[in-house]
């Protein structure tokens, strides 16, 4: 049996078994997530891995294949990497930026260039690598299934400075139905900033008593540090979910485990 992947997997809501949208998830390797989104997969779903869209032309920056039929990887993951050097340091330790996109149930199949679309207005939407910026962070798009897209960018700026990445989830949000409109798919209400946020595993498996207990500014507090209010199952047409096991989500200090 292959071991399982740290990459694989998804978060899920403990209570309706559905992807948990509105986590954007860090981490420190390129190299390790371009391995499994090339690879075959938990149980060789991945199919035809390829590139749609980047912060080059793509089939310039297309991993070439080995003999043995496997991606090599290494130009591809070393060229995202290169930025990095120079921010390097304390408190820069997960600055690996990965979304995944995938479209609802009852879409029609996107084509790659459709997909290239929707990759391009998230990086313009969020920022990191806006139309027209030169300097923006580099990142690629990786297709290897028909219904999603996964986004890997490094968090750097090409003129040195780190980018921001504040709010970057109802920004992806805001693409997202972007494309749904130019697309055909179906729209959805944007994301709620004022809803409160679902409680956790942990809050929900304490004591009703505890349960109930707050902590004067908790709110505020947890979304100084990045974090963001869970959506609820089905808001999203064009949905993004994020992948568990070394990866955290940002804001937090602790990572969620793979199920």
């Amino acid at each position: 049996m292959r071991p399982r992947s740290k990459y694989a997997g998804t978060f899920r809501d403990g209570s309706q078994g559905v992807p948990v949208i509105g986590k954007v998830l860090r981490g420190s390797n390129v190299c390790g997530l371009l391995h499994y989104l090339y690879g075959p997969g938990r149980a060789n779903e991945h199919t035809d891995p390829h590139l749609v869209a980047g912060f080059g032309d793509p089939a310039e920056l297309e991993p070439e294949r080995r003999p043995s039929g496997s991606h090599d990887l290494r130009r591809l993951a070393g060229l995202l990497a290169q930025p990095l050097a120079a921010l390097a340091g304390p408190g820069y330790d997960k600055p690996v930026w990965h979304c995944a996109v995938r479209a609802a149930p009852g879409d029609r199949t996107l084509s790659d260039t459709e997909w290239a679309y929707t990759a391009t207005e998230i990086m313009h939407h969020t920022g990191l690598a806006p139309r027209g910026d030169e300097a923006g962070v580099r990142w690629v798009a990786v297709r290897h299934a028909s219904d999603h897209i996964h986004i890997v960018a490094t968090l750097a700026r090409q003129d040195g400075t780190r980018p921001r990445t504040w709010n970057d989830f109802y920004r992806v949000r805001e693409a997202s139905r972007a494309a749904e409109e130019k697309l055909g798919l179906h729209t959805t209400p944007p994301a709620d900033r004022t809803a409160p946020r679902r409680p956790s595993r942990a809050e929900r498996s304490r004591p009703s008593g505890a349960a109930g207990m707050s902590r004067p500014g908790a709110r505020c507090a947890g979304m100084s540090a990045g974090r963001r209010p869970e959506q609820g199952p089905n808001t999203s047409s064009l949905i993004s979910w994020r992948l568990p096991g070394s990866w955290s989500v940002s804001g937090t200090a602790r990572s969620t485990p793979a199920r």
